[in-house]
């Protein structure tokens, strides 16, 4: 078969398998229900300048770009899994599109493009989250915007990639926001460092109407944030970006727990992120090229641009200790690019055939996952327990703790009681009412001995309660 011919067929079943997995499965606790349902509160509510953490309560951990995707796509699809993950989806296959503005000589432009979105769309944290309600994704897709742009306006002087640069950093900026221009900072920061050429940088780009372009984008909505729910700057910036990653175990979260890690442990999750194909690179690093007509000249200024992208993530996240596995996605598109090329250059029968099968490791795991462990993802998400209360207008009560899945799968009909005198007063209502409790409180003797209750179900560590009968 031919080596395009192949590509091609590989990158559709990766692409068909992603999209056709968008619905299949629910929205897990808890990171995705919880953008979910922030995304359909927006949605709901009208309110698309301040994302809500609950009704009222606003949400200042992120910028608005991945809900008002996320809102726009329920408008056309609905309320339900497959248009929550479907902004995401788009989002990434339009990094991967990028690869198509990616100079690939002197390999083929289409054949460069192909093979680098392989690379990226199946990597085991690519095709993860190309399926996933992120904000990640977003933001990738505009640091890929403004990378590939960068390098495109040093070498086509005059080109309109100039301006994608910096439409690029408010893309970043409005979808997680000043750690966006922070990595670019760094990977453009060692790129000067290692060529020194100071002014084709500073002359290359627009860079005081092109900065100015990137403010008219994202000041209005950073600016109508704050006059919103004042204090949401303060928080934002020196919280989210400074606090979170210089305090371990930090305490300041208004949204949850720090994340605590080992320092360097954003190096690792980079390594199992592109797995199966940091194995590839890695093996073919001291390969020679294959042919006379691929071989560039050293030092090499567009691998070294590549090294310097992939290592700006990680030089920022080297030290932090309160990080997730998907922090190391923005290197993703640059090992993608690195990786394609190393394999067309550098192993020929690999780029003609048996290596780019590689790519069908995700989906054939994922059809797996979906076929033999739909149970188990089942029991991360309260879609199965209340599924039971569909046409029933009794109040829902979550007692102690209501996980996001609950507040998207009752379209916010779910109620929260926390505190003994809120418990209390539910566990000894006379109304008709549906209660769910953690099973680790069920398990109280209290519970136990209570004879006004029955439980009905059991699901997702929950249990569900209904009033006895009267005899």
């Amino acid at each position: 078969m031919k080596f395009r011919s192949l590509l091609l067929i590989v990158l559709v079943v990766v692409v068909l398998t992603r999209l056709a997995s968008l619905g299949l499965y629910p929205l897990i606790d808890t990171t995705e229900a919880r953008y979910g349902e922030m995304a359909r509160k927006m949605l709901e509510t009208g309110n698309w300048i301040s994302p809500q953490w609950d009704y009222g309560v606003p949400f200042w951990g992120k910028p608005p770009l991945s809900f008002w995707a996320a809102a726009a796509s329920m408008a056309v699809f609905g309320v339900n899994e497959f248009a929550a993950r479907f902004a995401t989806f788009v989002f990434a296959l339009a990094t991967a599109a990028l690869f198509w503005r990616w100079p690939h000589e002197p390999a083929p432009r289409g054949a460069g493009a192909m093979a680098a979105a392989l690379v990226l769309l199946s990597s085991v944290l690519g095709f993860l989250i190309a399926g996933a309600v992120a904000t990640d994704v977003f933001m990738v897709f505009g640091m890929t915007l403004s990378m590939v742009g960068f390098w495109n306006a040093l070498h086509t002087p005059g080109s309109a990639d100039r301006w994608w640069f910096f439409v690029g950093l408010a893309v970043g900026l409005l979808a997680k926001g000043p750690v966006a221009l922070v990595m670019s900072a760094i990977a453009l920061g060692l790129w000067l460092a290692w060529t020194r050429d100071w002014r084709a940088i500073w002359y290359g780009l627009p860079w005081l109407r092109g900065l100015l372009l990137t403010a008219v984008l994202t000041l209005p909505w950073y600016l109508a944030a704050e006059s919103a729910t004042p204090g949401f700057l303060s928080y934002f910036i020196i919280g989210e970006h400074w606090q979170r990653f210089t305090q371990p175990g930090w305490t300041g979260d208004l949204y949850g727990n720090g994340h605590m890690r080992m320092r360097g442990s954003i190096w690792l999750y980079a390594a199992g992120a592109a797995l199966p194909w940091t194995v590839v690179a890695l093996g073919l690093l001291r390969r020679k090229a294959v042919s006379e007509s691929v071989r560039r000249p050293a030092p090499d200024a567009q691998m070294a641009y590549l090294v310097c992208w992939v290592l700006a993530p990680l030089v920022l996240f080297t030290m932090a200790r309160n990080i997730l596995e998907a922090y190391a996605l923005p290197a993703l598109p640059a090992l993608a690019l690195i990786t394609a090329r190393l394999v067309m250059e550098r192993d020929a029968k690999g780029a003609s055939s048996r290596v780019w099968l590689l790519g069908l490791m995700m989906p054939i795991i994922a059809c797996g996952l979906l076929a033999f462990g739909r149970d188990g993802i089942e029991e991360r998400s309260q879609r199965k327990l209340l599924a039971r209360e569909q046409g029933n207008d009794a109040p829902l009560v979550y007692l102690y703790k209501r996980p996001f899945s609950g507040q998207f799968y009752s379209a916010g009909r779910a109620l929260e009681a926390r505190d003994s005198t809120e418990i209390a007063r539910w566990l000894g209502t006379d109304e008709p009412a549906t209660l769910l409790v953690p099973e680790h409180e069920f398990a109280r003797p209290a519970f136990a001995g209570d004879a006004r209750w029955s439980e009905v179900a059991r699901h997702g560590g929950y249990v569900m309660l209904k009033k006895r009968q009267a005899p």
